[in-house]
């Protein structure tokens, strides 16, 4: 199945606002047809995008402060001994809660060499884990998987596989509030997820991590069943 999508052509982004997120004014055009764009090409740089019916819509673009991507990872840990992962439950400031996630966090070009060193030292500062086989669940040379419709950020997800406990893990940002689950089974995992409350990065992650280890006869269809 065919899963690549037409993107338009980004004219113009403008950054009115930055601080922990980053809002982008964005100014795109439809290249349905050739002679759409010629005509229409002056009104469109008044405007932020034109449908291929004609309405001009003005869109706010919301992302990663260092406006990169992929800009952030999650990781899915997982204990192959009793087939069991670790979460995270963490402050999410917009729905004002503490939801379920793993660990995840941005890509930091005065911290990190690569989005595979932000996997590692996520991994270390928000679940208090360290080595394991860390294995990509996306090209790792791509600009990863998209996390909103209204955002701009993408995120490569990781598994990794029999991780041990950091007994030095790195330093957690001044204003995260986090708390470690561990030993979750695959069942209790997924019962999470279909109350709601685990975040859709994660939720993404999940799946493609659960579908890596039964192709790779660490999980059966038994281990996930509820």
């Amino acid at each position: 199945m065919e899963t690549s999508q037409k993107q338009f052509k980004i004219l113009e982004e403008k950054i009115p606002y930055k601080r922990f997120l980053t809002i982008v004014q964005r100014k795109i055009v439809s290249e349905c047809s050739e002679m759409l764009f010629d005509i229409h090409l002056h009104s469109v740089e008044k405007q932020q995008q034109e449908f291929p019916d004609g309405r001009l819509i003005d869109w706010d673009i919301c992302g990663h402060p260092h406006i990169r991507n992929p800009a952030f990872t999650v990781v899915f840990p997982f204990f192959s001994k009793n087939k069991t992962t670790s979460l995270i439950s963490e402050y999410c400031q917009g729905p004002n809660e503490m939801k379920y996630g793993f660990a995840s966090g941005g890509f930091d070009e005065k911290k990190h060499a690569s989005i595979r060193e932000t996997a590692v030292s996520e991994l270390s500062e928000e679940a208090n884990l360290k080595n394991g086989t860390l294995i990509p669940l996306y090209p790792e040379d791509s600009v990863g998987i998209a996390e909103l419709k209204w955002g701009r950020n993408r995120f490569i997800p990781y598994l990794v596989i029999d991780p041990e406990i950091d007994e030095t893990p790195g330093k957690q940002d001044d204003e995260e509030m986090i708390e470690m689950k561990t030993d979750i089974t695959m069942k209790e995992l997924k019962r999470l997820i279909l109350s709601g409350e685990v975040m859709l990065p994660s939720v993404q992650t999940s799946i493609m991590a659960i579908e890596w280890l039964r192709k790779n006869g660490y999980l059966t269809a038994e281990d996930t069943l509820i």
